[in-house]
């Protein structure tokens, strides 16, 4: 394995730990299915820091980007977005 890839195993493992278990997104249980995300992504300079790094569940982590491809809205906005939606039951969304 990689270095980098221990790195964001150990930095994704500390989220998740300091989460609580609870998706930074949707603020709902992860168990297994939990992944690094970056709150500002590798593409637009993010790194690999504890600070830029939180825990969030794979629906969560690969919705951000895909529903708002041009440009992603900020973690805080999308988690507004994301509690919002499944307030109202239309969270996650499903794609085919």
């Amino acid at each position: 394995m990689r270095a980098s890839h221990l790195k964001i195993q150990f930095l994704r493992r500390r989220a998740c730990a300091a989460q609580g278990g609870l998706c930074f997104y949707c603020l709902q249980r992860m168990g297994r299915n939990v992944t690094a995300e970056h709150l500002v992504a590798r593409m637009d300079g993010g790194r690999d820091t504890r600070a830029n790094i939180v825990a969030a569940c794979r629906q969560c982590n690969a919705s951000r980007h895909a529903l708002f491809p041009d440009s992603a809205p900020d973690p805080e906005t999308f988690q507004s977005l994301v509690l919002i939606a499944r307030e109202a039951g239309l969270w996650p969304i499903e794609r085919p």
